[in-house]
């Protein structure tokens, strides 16, 4: 493992980590950016994707496309799992144990299709492609949990009201 493989997976952990202690804190639902890490992070896994030392082979593209497939079903089950709730007048979010149940099971499919996949030339794949299906999991589930914002209808706090106001607004309304 060479020191770009390193900081690669020392970056992608230290974004899972903060982003999964993020959902289990609970905060208030606000409109904002919470699509920009998880596009960033599908960009930067595309951009290593491609600049990665790997023979894209049918099997290579086959096991990614799984991989990709299995992480967004995972993140959508996720974002369902969230709980939403109203506290000070406002729609509040927050992770529980199935979400934390359902973050296990994503880690653990995801070191799976990499081991089963370690020893076949679609190994070096899932390696490039760690970041993005991070990125697509995360992306997954911030779609599903703000189609379920929107379709809540109960007031959301507006962006950068940390204390609260008399203002109240309603993401798609």
């Amino acid at each position: 493992m060479d020191n770009a493989e390193l900081s690669t997976y020392l970056i992608t952990v230290a974004a899972m980590v903060w982003i999964i202690y993020r959902q289990f804190v609970g905060r208030f639902v606000t409109p904002g950016r919470s699509m920009v890490l998880p596009l960033v992070l599908v960009v930067w896994g595309l951009v290593q994707a491609v600049q990665a030392d790997v023979r894209w082979g049918t099997l290579a593209v086959l096991v990614v496309a799984g991989d990709l497939v299995l992480t967004a079903a995972l993140g959508a089950v996720r974002g369902a799992a969230i709980r939403l709730s109203l506290r000070e007048g406002y729609l509040y979010r927050r992770g529980g144990v199935p979400s934390l149940v359902l973050w296990a099971v994503s880690i653990g499919v995801r070191v799976l299709v990499a081991v089963l996949a370690a020893g076949t030339s679609a190994g070096p794949a899932t390696t490039a492609t760690l970041t993005l299906g991070f990125g697509v999991s995360i992306a997954t589930q911030y779609a599903v949990l703000a189609a379920r914002v929107r379709a809540d209808g109960r007031p959301i706090r507006p962006a950068g009201d940390r204390r609260g106001s008399g203002t109240r607004v309603t993401l798609g309304g």
